[in-house]
C-alpha cells in the first residue's frame, strides 16, 4: 500500500532528490532520472553528506530510490532497501554532468528494472 498524504491521497510515486545546494549538478541528475520517464521530486536540505542524503531521500521516496547531492556536488543514489550506499552508484567526488546525468539515469532505472548504465566514477 502507497504512504497517504494528509488529505487521504496516496503520496505521488517519485524519486526524491534532497539537495543542498541547486545548480548544474542538480539539473544534470533531474535530466537523467526525467530522460527515464520516472516522476521526480526535489527536497532543499541543510547539510551532510552524498550518502546521508540519498538514504534520507529513499526513506521519504513512496518508491523507495533517493538521490543526495552534497555541497562539494557529490552524488549519491540509494535504494530504501539497501543497508549503506553501494560504491558503484556514488561518485568518486564532485560529480561533472555526465557522472551526475547517468546516476540520475540509474536512480530511475532502479524504479522501471532496467540495467544501469556504467558510470566512469570521477
Amino acid at each position: 500500500m502507497a504512504p497517504v498524504r494528509d488529505a487521504g491521497r496516496p503520496d505521488k510515486p517519485v524519486v526524491v532528490v534532497h539537495c543542498v545546494v541547486p545548480g548544474g549538478v542538480e539539473d544534470a541528475v533531474l535530466a537523467g532520472i526525467e530522460e527515464e520517464g520516472v516522476p521526480r521530486r526535489v527536497e532543499r536540505v541543510g547539510d551532510g553528506s552524498a550518502a546521508e542524503l540519498a538514504q534520507a531521500a529513499a526513506a521519504r521516496s513512496p518508491l523507495g530510490v533517493g538521490v543526495g547531492i552534497d555541497v562539494y556536488g557529490q552524488v549519491c543514489v540509494h535504494h530504501a532497501k539497501l543497508a549503506e550506499p553501494l560504491p558503484a552508484l556514488t561518485s568518486a567526488g564532485p560529480a561533472g554532468e555526465d557522472v551526475a546525468r547517468a546516476l540520475g539515469h540509474n536512480a530511475a532505472r532502479i524504479v522501471v528494472g532496467l540495467p544501469l548504465k556504467a558510470v566512469t566514477r570521477q
